[in-house]
């Protein structure tokens, strides 16, 4: 697959993905996550998929920035314009996504879950052409998972669970120390002190189990001085719904760190000069069965790195790794 990009306009579809009972936490049942997919003009016989998750308070449309005035912020339309298959998903719970009642049991794994499952159904329509109206029947597309912070959690997550990718993109996710993060273990008393950061965190909304966050007071860190200001003001005013259990697990380390250990696909790692990780070039070596890793660090970038001036730097080598990665997802169980 070259990597080549043309200027025109690209399909945009909104989807549903039907999931099973199976792919849902017990007793929930059939629910379906919301999902964009976007269609390059000409799609090759290797043709790549990019499965993409967004980071907390984010949904789906991180991917497709469109902010009057300001060009270029759209991750969906670069990819596309290189030849490449996008699918913007909502995890389950979050924004336009199905959404049990019961927000206990919407935890990190069972995004992980349900991730998976929206995966098996992307494979399955793709492969007996039924995904979206003139989209020819694709049989074995190689399918890389790609996930912003708590985005990269859920994939990391995901691929040591049921190996759904091909390989895959954790851009912005530490398995480290970050800040109001409490060591991992099996005590009682460690997961009680992370179930009560998350508590402050999350303030009224907690015994929803869902909501918004405000990111007025995070943005320092999310996108730093330089993002115009018109573009924070975008931001700060798309607030999307999210599930509060999965900061529990996130707040652990080596929560995700135990995950990512097992994981033996193709592994691309991005950060910002900026990011949360306190040492991003140390982030390989959670991946311990992995031998094929990747490590990209944008330079001058925070942690929201579709928002920075360098974004499309990051997302040519995105392009350029995701081409090279072959078709042999690891077996359900094996990674």
């Amino acid at each position: 697959m070259q990597l080549q990009r043309e200027a025109g306009p690209r399909s945009r579809i909104d989807l549903s993905l039907a999931l099973p009972s199976s792919a849902t936490p017990d007793g929930v049942g059939e629910l379906a996550l919301a999902a964009t997919l976007f269609v390059p003009d000409e799609i090759a016989d290797d043709v790549r998929v990019l499965v993409c998750w967004p980071g907390g308070s984010y949904g789906r449309d991180y991917w497709d920035i469109r902010i009057p005035g300001h060009d270029g912020y759209s991750f969906a339309e670069h990819m596309t314009s290189c030849g490449f298959l996008v699918l913007a998903v909502d995890p389950l719970g979050v924004g336009g996504s199905g959404r049990p009642a019961d927000g206990t049991v919407c935890t990190y794994e069972a995004l992980a879950a349900a991730a998976h499952g929206a995966v098996e159904v992307l494979r399955a329509r793709l492969a007996d052409g039924s995904l979206a109206a003139g989209l020819p029947p694709i049989a074995e597309p190689r399918v890389v998972g790609v996930g912003h912070s708590m985005g990269g959690g859920l994939v990391a997550i995901q691929q040591a669970q049921w190996g759904s990718y091909d390989g895959i993109a954790v851009l912005g996710y530490t398995h480290g120390v970050k800040t109001r993060s409490v060591d991992h273990g099996d005590d009682a008393t460690m997961r009680s002190t992370a179930v009560e950061l998350a508590k402050g965190f999350w303030g009224s909304q907690w015994e929803a189990g869902y909501g918004v966050v405000d990111k007025v007071p995070h943005q320092a860190w999310l996108n730093g001085p330089d993002v115009p200001a018109e573009i924070i003001a975008a931001d700060n005013a798309n607030p999307v719904v999210w599930a509060a259990w999965p900061y529990v697990d996130a707040l652990h380390v080596g929560y995700t760190a135990a995950h990512a250990a097992q994981v033996s696909s193709p592994v691309f790692l991005a950060f910002g000069e900026f990011d949360i990780s306190e040492q991003p070039r140390g982030e390989a070596a959670f991946y311990e069965r992995a031998d094929d890793i990747t490590l990209f660090v944008l330079a001058g970038s925070y942690h929201c790195h579709n928002f920075q001036a360098g974004r499309a730097d990051l997302w040519d080598r995105i392009g350029g790794w995701a081409t090279g990665v072959a078709g042999s997802r690891p077996s359900a169980g094996s990674s």
